[in-house]
């Protein structure tokens, strides 16, 4: 049978899971059943989650089954007691991990690439052929053997670019064949097409040129006959009114001009739409004339003109609708004409490089399945499943589907328990194939007998968020219903029919939901605020996530909490070419590559730099520019990018492992390239990621800026088949093609077309809010631009307005709905439903369960020394434990690797702080600098410069009390521990007569986070019973000071 667990959001779907797995486990009298026990989610990251649960679960019921959560799902229904379910669990899990490799929870694109492995001689590959992951390289070096083998004799293919090239030209556009090439093959070989010409029915891939020369034709037909037939019937309306003696002065609405507008069309202009103006008012004749004229020229000129001009406006229904349609394929033949010289140099390409793309690989599958049954499938992968569970089924592709139903059909029919699990309103992949339909309507279909059952408890969040969701998500539904006029797959508020949840938390405090909306300029300011608001209420930065629409918004909010000293962590955010040493870099590899190219080389032009005249390799090459640029460069700028840095010269020597040392090549495939960076991951960071990266995670405080990014409609290009029934190019133009979907697709035969991507557009994008909204558990931030005037004046007339983007109906449910506490300030208005939490209150009390979502760099295993030394004896083992990253890496590319204080300001800093960190009263400054001097740090002269610089400082520092000489306390660098585990290190702590004095050393520039871990030690100080605690921020370079506590 068949399980559908449909799991809205925090509802424990990963509980239940693991559930299902063990049961099937531990009910089966075979030691060897999870051999047989197919798990399958989408991506790494879950696939790990899911084998840590399952065996966290079996190794708690192997050890203290008493403390199992699923204690009461076995005993007795299962076991008769607990020591039979314990001996039953520690039977299995020893089998598990003595055979681990067996232990089949898997990712569905690795199943399916062990599967094809199985088949690769029917495939027609070696059995050692590579996975390739980056296909628009395959696509972009298919391109370029079709252009190198361009011959006058070839199949048709140069005359075909050539006319088509020359027609660009002509028409004035600005065209690059490579680039043009490249652009359409990517579109072609997209996985979108594929599944377009599968539903259209079309299998071949090669559009013979006669073919699409015919269709050229009849569209340049079409096009023309219609262009003179609304000259026509124009100029014959206008004439009429002419003779009438109708002045155009006299007309309304400027028809008469807008008449002689389509009368004048040129053989190359294209016919636009009629007016909504002139449609509207074209059938009421009283309207074609001012007041004044129309009783006296209406009976002149109504009784002739009424079938002319019936005549003109009848031109813009369907003709209009075939001619739009005829335009827009005239202008995608072009790319048709390379598809099947594109298709077989892509494949001859895979077979010489002895690789399977991804993206390629659940078709081929697909293809052997259906020529198979289950049985000879197994045979030729060497397993036999008898169940299957499958997760975030919302994400599955058709493609997909159509290789996993096979195998639940035959698992069926033997008696296998089979689970799937999803969510509609959480499907947000459409983009990468995902199809919401097969969870709510494929599957059911295809197997009547299963069972659903709904998971409507929110495990995770407080009340607040949760009614907040209910109410608004199901008022956000309602007002998109028949917004795209496409009613097919049902209205909006079916699908999130089931978005109401029930609140598990009994919490005395609610939790809150906040919503600002701000000039656009203000939004990063808002965000930082957001993050400070969160510290001043307890949160830790690692309880704090950052949830953008898109990496591009990711890395404008990353720049700017690490710019105002928020440490971040990201998730591909960073871009490598954001980097303008990088720029510089690759600009001078392009000089070297091409002397005569001024604009690739205009940064290398600006800079005195020799240039190698010979180096073994590209990697060799870039290092020794690096150096040249580091010597040349007077400000230390790059010291700041040394991530952007080395994740470049990663990227060339992936690169040169794939491609050899080819210089122009390796700048061509730059110059497509958007390498990021995730951010090396640390204890107190806020996170910054993408909502699509966010789903099946939680995080205790939620922040969303750029809420209007989530719009309602896109334009964009979709593989799609015109609807030619009854028209000159039924039979003749039928195919799939790449259109661009607009408000101008409604007047084509590409409507239906339009409302369908309209329609899912709208679930894809309330989908990804729903998303982001699900994750917090404590509180939720949004942040939005201001909504549009008009869109103010609706709300405020207590109308609907015309939506465009999510943020506009936030706005609209928030003032008309609901109830929220309103603040307004300057060209600001926030909206507070509920307070925010004081974190600490959660941290401390014995239910952690929400604060376990924090981000932590600690292994859930026992941590260890890497090579420790001396100094490591009096820090806690979990903290020596950690990888750190060391700030003297900004020194790797300096010549001899020298990392003296000369360095930068930031190494100064280090050895400055090193120094201080020495003294424990004033007279150690010499001994405490003269360490440095031994270690290489400073040189000799440095020397001196240092000891008549921290004379100076300390001496202020001693009449503030800082370096006493009395019976006072000291403590350098020594670590507190929070009673909550987590460890701080205040640089100085004087204690003196029962007073603590905190000082921390800064050097560089002013940041408010310093203040705030100021104040956390001061808390702490105050929490072991001192009465008086002052905290000081002492900026040393300056001698400034600032009294934080």
């Amino acid at each position: 049978m068949i399980e559908i667990l449909k799991a809205s959001a925090g509802s424990g779907k990963t509980y239940n899971l693991a559930r299902k797995y063990i049961s099937l486990l531990l009910r089966n009298k075979d030691r060897y059943a999870y051999r047989h026990i197919l798990a399958v989610t989408f991506t790494n990251k879950a696939t790990d989650e899911m084998k840590s649960r399952i065996l966290r679960e079996l190794h708690i019921m192997a050890v203290d089954p008493h403390s199992s959560k699923y204690r009461a799902y076995f005993v007795p229904s299962l076991f008769p007691s607990e020591s039979d379910m314990q001996k039953k669990a520690e039977a299995v899990l020893r089998d598990i991990l003595h055979d681990y490799s067996a232990f089949a929870v898997s990712t569905i694109d690795r199943f399916f690439q062990q599967t094809l492995k199985a088949f690769s001689r029917e495939i027609g590959q070696f059995a050692s052929y590579q996975v390739e992951l980056d296909k628009k390289s395959l696509i972009a070096e298919s391109v370029d053997r079709i252009l190198d083998s361009l011959t006058e004799n070839d199949s048709g293919l140069l005359p075909w670019l050539t006319d088509n090239v020359l027609e660009q030209i002509e028409q004035g556009g600005r065209f690059s064949l490579d680039a043009n090439l490249l652009g359409m093959a990517e579109r072609l070989k997209s996985s979108q097409r594929q599944e377009a010409m599968e539903a259209a029915g079309i299998d071949a891939d090669d559009y013979s040129k006669d073919s699409l020369m015919n269709i050229r034709q009849e569209c340049r037909n079409i096009i023309s006959s219609f262009r003179d037939a609304v000259k026509e019937k124009a100029a014959r309306v206008l004439d009429l009114m002419i003779k009438a003696g109708v002045d155009p002065a006299d007309s309304s609405y400027h028809f008469m001009s807008e008449l002689h507008k389509y009368s004048e069309l040129a053989d190359t202009d294209a016919v636009p739409m009629l007016s909504d103006r002139f449609a509207k008012y074209a059938p009421d004749y009283e309207k074609w004339f001012s007041k004044a004229k129309a009783k006296t020229l209406l009976p002149k000129v109504w009784p002739f003109l009424e079938a002319p001009m019936d005549d003109f406006c009848a031109l813009f229904g369907r003709e209009f609708d075939v001619y739009n349609t005829a335009c827009i394929l005239d202008g995608q033949l072009y790319g048709l004409g390379v598809a099947g010289e594109l298709s077989r140099t892509y494949n001859e390409l895979m077979k010489e490089k002895n690789v399977l793309c991804l993206d390629d690989s659940n078709t081929i599958l697909r293809g052997i399945i259906d020529k198979s049954d289950a049985p000879f499938v197994y045979e030729k992968i060497g397993v036999r499943y008898d169940h299957y569970l499958l997760d975030e089924f919302q994400d599955t592709a058709r493609v997909q589907w159509q290789n996993f139903s096979p195998l639940l059909r035959e698992s069926e029919s033997r008696g296998g328990d089979n689970l799937i699990v999803g969510d509609v309103k959480q499907s947000i992949y459409r983009w990468r194939g995902s199809d919401w339909k097969l969870l709510r309507e494929t599957v059911p279909a295809e197997f009547p007998d299963n069972s659903q059952r709904p998971l409507d408890t929110n495990f995770r969040s407080l009340s607040s968020i949760i009614n907040f969701n209910n109410a608004f998500f199901k008022a956000a539904a309602e007002v998109l219903d028949g917004i795209s006029g496409y009613d097919k797959d049902g209205p909006m508020s079916e699908i999130y029919y089931d978005v109401k949840q029930d609140v598990y938390r009994s919490d005395e405090d609610p939790g809150n939901v906040s919503c600002t909306f701000c000039p656009k300029n203000q939004e990063l300011h808002k965000v930082l605020d957001s993050v400070m608001e969160a510290q001043a209420a307890g949160a830790r930065l690692s309880e704090i996530a950052v949830l953008v629409r898109n990496n591009d918004s990711g890395e404008k909010v990353a720049a700017f909490l690490i710019d105002n000293g928020i440490a971040v962590i990201t998730d591909d955010s960073l871009r490598v070419k954001s980097s303008i040493t990088v720029r510089r870099l690759v600009s001078l590899m392009s000089l070297v590559d091409n002397p005569d190219d001024t604009v690739n080389s205009y940064l290398a032009r600006s800079m005195d730099i020799e240039i190698p005249r010979s180096c073994s390799s590209l990697t060799d090459m870039a290092e020794s520019l690096l150096r040249s640029i580091k010597k040349n460069d007077s400000d230390d700028s790059w010291i700041g990018e040394v991530l952007h840095i080395q994740s470049f010269m990663d990227y060339i020597q992936d690169y040169v492992n794939s491609n050899g040392n080819n210089l122009r090549g390796f700048l061509k495939a730059w110059d497509t390239a958007n390498p990021s960076i995730s951010s090396p991951a640390s204890g107190e960071c806020v996170r910054v990621m993408t909502i699509h990266k966010s789903k099946g995670l939680a995080f205790p405080y939620v922040i969303v800026p750029f809420v209007e990014t989530i719009i309602l409609y896109k334009p964009d290009s979709h593989w799609c088949s015109p609807k030619l029934e009854g028209t000159s190019l039924e039979g003749l133009a039928d195919g799939v093609y790449d259109v661009s979907l607009n408000t101008s697709s409604v007047n084509s035969l590409f409507a239906e077309d339009y409302r369908r991507e309209n329609f899912l557009q709208q679930v894809d994008n309330i989908n990804t809010l729903y998303v982001a909204m699900t994750r917090p558990a404590l509180g939720i931030h949004l942040i939005s631009c201001t909504p549009p005037a008009k869109c103010l004046t609706a709300v405020k007339d207590g109308k609907k307005p015309e939506f465009k983007d999510f943020s506009q109906i936030l706005y609209w449910y928030l003032s008309t709905v609901s109830g929220a506490k309103t603040t307004e300030e300057d060209e600001t208005v926030r909206f507070d439903i509920g307070d925010i939490v004081d974190f600490n209150l959660y941290r401390e009390s014995e239910d952690t369960d929400v604060m376990d979502f924090r981000i932590s760099s600690e292994n859930v295993y026992p941590s260890i020394a890497l090579n420790p030394g001396d100094e490591d004896a009096e820090i806690d083992v979990r903290e020596r434990g950690r990888l750190k990253y060391s700030a003297d890496s900004v020194d790797f590319f300096s010549e001899g690797g020298e990392a003296g204080i000369s360095a930068s300001n930031r190494i100064k800093g280090v050895v400055l702080h090193e120094i201080l960190s020495r003294m424990t009263v004033a007279e150690d400054l010499e001994s405490a600098a003269r360490v440095s001097l031994d270690s290489g740090d400073i040189t000799a002269e440095e020397y001196e410069d240092v000891v008549a610089l921290m004379k100076e400082r300390v001496a202020s520092a001693v009449r503030r009390g800082w370096f006493p000489e009395g019976e006072a306390e000291i403590l350098n660098e020594t670590t507190l521990i929070d009673t909550d585990g987590v460890m701080y290190r205040p640089d100085r702590v004087i204690i003196s007569d029962g007073k603590v004095t905190v000082v921390d050393y800064k050097f560089g520039e002013h940041y408010r986070i310093y203040e705030g871990k100021l104040e956390k030690y001061a808390r702490i100080w105050t929490k072991m019973g001192y009465p008086s605690v002052s905290a000081w921020l002492w900026y040393v370079h300056t001698d400034e000071v600032m009294q934080v506590v």
